[in-house]
Order: structure tokens, then sequence, then C-alpha cells
């Protein structure tokens, strides 16, 4: 089934069903394992994902300490296989980046930064730990025994609206900061607000198939402008290591350049997606969810 609530259902056995779909796709992904293992590591984290932005959907009706206690338990065992990708989406970043600029410039000037990127991933990854793959799976059963205990105070629209109102208000507080303050901490913090919202539209999308699947594509949009943002703030501080040190500054400056000016375009597009997309009020929203809720529902 795909990861939406349903009309047909209660709140809780949507809340569910859509949690142990989750858990099971993770645990089929672990089994095949032998054939791709980045693929498993991959879809665990991209469940456990899903999973926290669901628990936060309906954070009030689950209770704080429920909520604390699931979410920390799938925040954790995503960390547990997250490993240090950091190098390997340099290198990645470096050449979207080059590829973006390939009429304007000579990439044989940029085969020494090349190098040193592909030499850290490289090193990264013989370093790299293999998963405990027999106690994820433990891990995961677990996380499925215990979703039979997720009971909720409130159903229908009243179990969900807090979530929703308030990862909505986040994700427009977080605008404004990045606005007021563009820092790469800011801009990052905005990504991770914006992804909730998008699984949130995504798991509320019965209740109106086009506006939601067209707002959770928006959200998808913006998220990867900013992780765009972000990944090329990262390439610019790799450009200042000490590996990088000897080789020629006229490189790393002209490398440093064109990171800016892509960023300045990204963060410009993000700016303006990001204003449309939160330009309406909380309570705006609620009520107007809220009266989509009720007609799914009828």
């Amino acid at each position: 089934m795909p990861y939406r609530l349903k009309m047909q259902e209660s709140t809780e056995a949507s809340v569910q069903r859509i949690a142990i779909e989750q858990i099971e796709r993770a645990q089929s992904a672990l089994r095949d394992r032998a054939d791709d293992p980045v693929n498993a590591i991959h879809v665990l984290r991209q469940r456990c994902k899903k999973l926290r932005a669901l628990l936060r959907l309906v954070r009030p009706a689950l209770g704080d300490k429920r909520y604390r206690k699931e979410n920390r338990r799938f925040r954790d065992l995503a960390r547990r296989v997250a490993g240090n990708r950091d190098d390997q989406v340099l290198v990645e970043t470096f050449e979207r980046l080059l590829n973006l600029h390939a009429a304007e410039l000579d990439r044989r000037h940029y085969s020494a930064i090349r190098r040193k990127l592909v030499a850290r991933r490289d090193a990264t990854l013989e370093g790299a730990d293999t998963p405990d793959w027999e106690a994820l799976a433990s891990a995961l059963s677990d996380a499925r025994d215990a979703v039979a205990g997720w009971t909720l105070a409130s159903q229908d629209y009243a179990a969900v609206s807090g979530g929703l109102v308030g990862s909505y208000t986040q994700a427009r507080e977080a605008l404004r900061e990045a606005r007021r303050t563009p820092s790469t901490a800011a801009h990052h913090e905005w990504r991770k607000r914006v992804k909730y919202h998008r699984h949130h539209c995504e798991l509320l999308r019965p209740l109106w198939t086009a506006a939601f699947k067209m707002r959770a594509q928006e959200a998808h949009r913006l998220s990867d402008l900013l992780g765009e943002d972000h990944d090329l703030a990262m390439l610019g501080l790799a450009l200042d290591a000490e590996d990088m040190q000897r080789i020629g500054p006229e490189r790393r400056e002209a490398l440093s350049r064109l990171v800016g000016r892509r960023r300045h375009t990204l963060q410009g597009d993000a700016e303006a997606l990001g204003q449309r997309l939160f330009a309406e009020s909380p309570k705006a929203l609620n009520k107007r969810v809220e009266c989509y809720w009720q007609i799914a529902r009828a």
C-alpha cells in the first residue's frame, strides 16, 4: 500500500498499518542485502525518515512519552547505518558543478582537486565498518512489535491536526530564520522542516489527490534545492582543508567562485518557492485541511 492515510479506516488503524508497511519494506531490503548492501542501507534510512514523519504527524494524539521513545528508536536505527557518506557526496557535488559549467571551463584544470576528493572518499570507504545486519534485523522486529502500542487519544482530523500545523509552523519559522540569517546551518535546519511537511502531504494525499500530490512534489523540489546548497557549502569548506593546500590557490579560488555563484542561485530559487509554499498562515492551513478531511470522510 502507498504511504497514505485511508479514509475508509480509523486514523489509528491507518497509522499502525503505514508503520508496519514501512518496517516490513526495510526488513525486505535487509533480507536482500547480499544483492545490493548499499541499497539495503539506503532503504532502511529512507523508511526510518518516513516513520519519524508519521510519528510527528500524530505526536499530540500519540503522547509525548510514546513519541519520544519511538522517534528515538528510528533515529538511532538510521544512525547505525549512516556511516560517513559526506566524502562520497563531495565527489558527486564536484562532478555536478563542473557539468553545470562545462561550456565555460576546462575540466583538466580541476583534475588535481578531483583526485584529492576521490582519495578522501576511498579512504573513508576502506575504513567503514560493516553493519551488524543481524542486530538491525532484530531491532526492526522489535519496532514492528511495538507498533501495536501506537494508540491515539483522538481520532479523525483531531489526531493529525496538531502535528500537521506544528510542523508547518516550524517550517515557516525556519524559512524566516534562513532569510534573516542566511547561514549554512539555518538553511540545513529549514530543509529538515520542509522534508517533514513533504511527507505529511504524502500521508494526507487522499484528502485531495491533485492538490496534495502537487504540494508534496513542490516540497520535494524545495528540499532538493536546499540539499544541493548544503552539499556545495561542504565542498567549499573542503577546498580549504589541509589535504588541498598543495593545489594552487588560483584553482581552488576559481572553483570556490563557482560554488558561490551556484549557491546564490539555489538560495534565491529556494526562497521564492518557500515563500509560496508557506505563504498561508498555520490557522488558515488548519481550517482548510480540516474541511478537506470532512469532505473526504463523507
